[in-house]
Formats: structure tokens, sequence, C-alpha cells
């Protein structure tokens, strides 16, 4: 039988009929040339090339190309892979053969059946499997090992046992065993873990195996009362850490003196688990994966996380970052490859087995333009349900109809990317994103303008973690803390009084902001490789904070140089108007000269004309006082300068 290696040549036949740009081409040339030869499974190969390079182009063509056909002296037998990506619409995508086959049928035309392509596509299909969660999973194993190629969702990957991981990288082909020894990840994998177990995880684990093993599980009754026995033990030990201290937070490493395993037989306890889990995990799909890290807990001890709201409400849970390297099969006889535009900037990616393949040379020039709005936009300014905090986002919905409304270019539609909590402000707009929820789809990309309101940013704990989980030393060395010694550390760090770890989160967090940026701002028309139209992105946010300042440094840095304007715009005139109003007046005083002024102006109806005689007499002030008020204060100068009209001595309130 040929086993020749897979070419170029044969894979450039499954293209789709798209005029490629020469850059594209390059990407697909070199990339599968990677693949093809890079054999170092001692690393995790990471390509970062830009949003829209055609990523997915080129793993739906591989993939094609692995399943083994004649044409350009190609191999005879498929090439194992494993295809690993986020988003189930993608999984749907790449294993659908339907539409490449039209596309080709279009393509070759009346060679199509004589050079034997109608087979091949009847073929894909059949031998492309997607591992669902809503179907038995034990059946799909069984028909994964007759299928050259799996598909699977980043998340089941993780939570697979290492035995039945290991089912995944063979499969037969007239009965000759083969591998599957390519991987790609078509997003960020999981390097590492943050996982947390609370109350309502034991809860659900205890359910499930009421529920899950039947009366014939011979040692049923020994695992659910150790279960119970481990779980009550735990949830005590939460109990007592809570009360260590009267501060809002607990955070402090938590290990069991006394016992060291789940229950007094683990082989036997995960004997049962494994034997068991179709129908445990029907009832909770993460009872072996929260069980694994039980475990791991019960061995080595974890974080103890307590919050308590100032309104009644609390969480607490045990936290633990796990190194999920094993995942990766180094140095064995897998090769690992991950597809990710923001690896190069990522901090997940800051491990010493990671080699990330730079993709600046496949970059073309943007036409784009990010305009900022300066303003206070985090999320617990915007989202607390003050006064304010409305005044806040009318003011950017004001900002954004008006900007729309004279936009010359494109059709006028916007995609308003925000927190989640404000989409009902929002509802008025067509196309609404929220953070956490963009990436990856691509169903945006006919539209030319964007409003980023606030930045994706996360308490400095969770970026502590991400910090961890590639550099596990740090970790480890929370565990040889004292109870006491951890709680320390862990208040200078939430609280910022740890000068080293400080600079540390400060940096993973804009990294991390930055590469979600990225991801979203080339959901638009930009992704669109060969776009020539203008695209308009306006971000709100306060670049006068040191924090988001550095943030527009290095969002400058790294799109400056692919032709992107930036602009920079004050902060709107209403949103000072609102400020200089909710400004408490000095002692003894109801309200500022200032106060006095705006407040005049808010309550007379819009285009009246009036001169500055009447809102003197109203307000009590005389002239020199408004003349030093108009000079000291930037609001009422900006307000009196919007009101003028062309007859000297007269205002319009608009």
């Amino acid at each position: 039988m040929n086993k020749s290696k897979l070419t170029y040549e044969d894979f450039k036949t499954y293209l789709p009929d798209y005029n490629f740009d020469d850059k594209q081409l390059m990407f697909f040339e070199e990339t599968f040339e990677t693949i093809i030869h890079n054999k170092d499974t001692s690393k995790v190969t990471c390509i970062a090339d830009r949003p829209g390079i055609g990523k997915s182009t080129f793993i739906k063509s591989f993939m094609h190309c692995c399943i083994g056909d004649f044409f350009y002296c190609g191999r005879h037998e498929p090439q194992g892979l494993v295809v690993v990506t986020d988003s189930i619409k993608r999984l749907e995508e790449l294993s659908n053969g339907e539409k490449d086959r039209k596309n080709a049928e279009k393509y070759w035309g009346e060679v199509f059946e004589s050079f034997g392509f109608s087979n091949h596509y009847k073929n894909f299909e059949n031998s492309v499997i997607v591992l669902r969660s809503d179907t038995p999973f034990m059946e799909q194993l069984i028909k994964q090992h007759y299928k050259p190629i799996v598909l699977l969702s980043t998340q089941r990957y993780f939570m697979l046992s290492e035995s039945i991981r290991e089912q995944l990288f063979s499969f037969s082909y007239k009965k000759q065993p083969l591998k599957r020894d390519i991987v790609i990840f078509d997003e960020c994998p999981y390097f590492s873990e943050t996982i947390n177990i609370n109350s309502v995880n034991l809860t659900r684990i205890e359910s499930a195996l009421y529920e899950g093993l039947s009366n014939e599980v011979e040692n049923k009754d020994f695992v659910i009362k150790e279960f119970k026995t481990f779980k009550d033990r735990l949830l005590d030990q939460m109990d007592n850490k809570e009360n260590l201290s009267e501060d809002l937070n607990v955070i402090l490493y938590w290990k069991d003196e006394r016992y060291s395993t789940i229950t007094p037989n683990d082989t036997l306890f995960f004997k049962v688990i494994t034997e068991n889990m179709e129908p445990l995990s029907k009832q909770y799909n993460a009872i072996l994966k929260d069980l694994m890290c039980l475990q791991k807990i019960a061995k080595d001890g974890a974080i103890f996380h307590s919050i308590k709201k100032k309104h009644g409400n609390y969480e607490r849970s045990l936290v633990m970052v796990i190194d999920n390297r094993d995942y990766f099969y180094l140095n064995q006889d897998k090769k690992f490859f991950v597809f990710d535009a923001t690896a190069d900037i990522d901090p997940r990616y800051d491990l010493d087995y990671v080699e990330i393949v730079d993709g600046k040379k496949y970059n073309i020039p943007l036409n784009m333009t990010i305009t900022n709005v300066k303003m206070s936009t985090s999320k617990n300014a915007l989202c607390n349900g003050k006064k304010s905090s409305f005044n806040t986002t009318n003011a950017i919905i004001e900002y954004i109809r008006n900007k729309l409304k004279h936009y010359i270019g494109r059709p006028k539609d916007i995609l308003i990317v925000l927190y989640s909590d404000l989409i009902k402000r929002f509802k008025d707009f067509k196309y609404i994103g929220y953070f956490g929820n963009l990436r990856g789809f691509n169903d945006f990309k006919d539209l030319y303008n964007m409003a980023y309101i606030g930045m994706n940013r996360f308490p400095n704990m969770a970026y502590f973690y991400m910090y961890c989980g590639s550099h596990m030393e740090i970790y480890q060395r929370l565990s040889e803390m004292t109870e006491q010694e951890s709680m320390d550390f862990f208040d200078g760090i939430s609280k910022n009084h740890n000068k080293e770890y400080q600079y540390i989160i400060t940096q993973t967090m804009l990294r991390c902001i930055l590469a979600d940026f990225e991801q979203n701002i080339f959901r638009l028309a930009i992704r669109n490789y060969k776009n020539t139209e203008k695209v308009q992105i306006w971000t709100f946010y306060n670049v006068d904070d040191d924090l988001y300042g550095e943030l527009s440094s290095m969002i400058e840095d790294r799109y400056k140089a692919v032709g992107t304007n930036f602009e920079y715009e004050d902060t709107p005139l209403s949103l000072k108007i609102d400020k200089v109003k909710d400004r408490k007046p000095p002692d003894g005083k109801k309200m500022t000269n200032a106060q006095k002024i705006v407040n005049w102006c808010d309550s007379q109806t819009t285009g009246k004309i009036f001169k500055l005689n009447e809102l003197l007499s109203d307000t009590g002030l005389n002239n020199d006082s408004f003349k030093d008020t108009k000079k000291s204060n930037q609001t009422v100068r900006l307000l009196f300068e919007q009101m003028q009209t062309d007859k000297k001595g007269y205002y319009r309130i608009s």
C-alpha cells in the first residue's frame, strides 16, 4: 500500500473556489508544510496568524486531504486527525461535506466525476465523526474507531479520562490499525484550568451517585456513604475557614491534615465510577472531572475563597489550578498544533513546552480608525443601577446615534459590544454582542462599525490564577505556606499591596484585555482579508486612567504597524454636566455656582433663546461671579460655547 506523505498539490485540490490573496496562499502552503514535517512532540506548536487569514478554510481542506485519495501522487490510506474547537457550530461546519461537494462540482465541472471527486465527497462524511454531548458516549467511542477524523469540543476533550482519551488516537482502516497522530486545536486549549468546587458541585455529585448507580452496582452503598462523609467533612472545614477573618473576603491555602484521600479505598471508589460513567455523566456530565479534582484537593489541598457580599449573598469555594500538560502527550507519538491569532500576546501561552510561529509576514494594511471617547466605563460604574450609570449609557447611545447620523461610508449598521448586564439598555440596536460571547463567530463580518463599551476585565485573583497556570511553581509555594502566611499573601494580592505581583497581575491583565479586544474587533469586515472599505471602531473608556492609558499604548503599538488611525475625544459634555451636578458642595452651601448655572440651563425648554441677565437674575449670581465660574470650570465654559448664537449676548438652550 502506498504510504507516501500528504502533498500540498493534493491539499490544493480541496481549497474552495475563491480568489485568495498571495499571502493567504503562502500561509496555506507554509502551514501545511509545518504540520506535515514538524514532528517535535516536546513542543505544542501554536500558529499565531491574524484573524481572517483562512485558518478554518485550511483545517477543512486539510481534513479532506487526510481522507486519502490518489490525486497528485497522494496517499491511498487516510491520515488520522483529531480536531478540537470551542464551538459546536464550528464542529458542524467542519464535518459537513455537502457544501464542499457542491463547490467542487461547480469548480471542476465535467471532470468532477471522471477525476473521482464524487467518490471522495461521499467518503468524506463517512470518515468524520463529531463526538456529541447528546448521544451515548460509549456508543460514539465504538463508532469513532472506524473513522479517520474525530472532532470534539475543547470542553469535552479536557473532561475525558486518560484511558478514554487514549482511544482518540487510533483507528482501524480495512482491518489495519492506524494512528491519529496529528491534533489540531482551533482555539486556545486549556493549558491549565482554574477549578472551583463549591456546595453546588458537591450536591450534584452526591445526587448523581444516588440517581446514576443502579441497585445492581456492587459497592454502591460504599461509594455513596463514603462520598457523603467526605462532602460533609469538606463543608464543615469551609464553615470553619470562612470565620477566620471579619473581612468581607477570606482567601487562604487550606490542606486537610487528617486525610489525604476521598475514601478509605479510592481505588475501589474510582473503579465503580469509571465502570458506570455512562449513567453517572447523564446525571452530571462533569462528575469525573470534579471527582478527580476532589482527589487532588484531598491529597494536596486547595485555595479556600470566601466572598461575603454586602447585600446578604456570598460565594465560597475551593479553588485549584490544574496543570494540563499531560493532555498534550509531550515527547510521545502525537503532535499537537494550535491555531490562535492572539497566541503571541495571550499570557496563557507563556509555557516552556509551547512554541509560537509568528504570522506577522501575512499581515496586510487595515483601513481602520479607532476613536477613543474618554469616560469611566468600568463594570462597576455602568452596571450598578444608579442614576449616574444610566446617564453614562444614555450619553453613549446619544453619541453613537449622532455619529451614525453623519457617518459617510458603508451601511450604518453597528455592532455594540458591552457587558452582558447592559444588553437591555441597548435593545434598540440591531446587532449586540457581549464580552465572552463573540470569539470564534463570524456573524458580523459584513459590518463596518463597532462601539466597544468598557473592557472585559476580571478581579485581580483571576489573573493571579492564570499566571499560576503558566508558572506552577508559584502555586506549589502556596501549599508550603502556613494558613496565616497564605492569608497575608492573598490579602496583598487582592488589595494591590504586593509590589512584585501587582506588576505581574497588571501585565497579565493588559495582555488578556488586548487579546480579547483583538478577537472581538476582528468580528467586523476587517476579518475579510481583501476588505478595503473603512472600518470605524469607537472605544469608550477613561484613557487618563494609568491602566487604560497603558492599554491604549499597547493597542496603538499593535495596530499602527498595519495602518490603523487613532483618534481621542474628550468626555461628552452631558456627562461633564452630570459630574458637576453630583459634586458635593462645600460645607454650609446648598449648591456651588457651577451647579446653579447648569441646573438653571437644565430646567429651561430646549431651543429657548436667553440673555445672560435672565440667568443671573434667576440664580442670584452677579456678572463677576459668573465670569469667575466660567473661567475656572471647564464644563461651564464648554456649555456656553455650545449655546452661543450668531447674535452677540444671546444663547440657545440645546
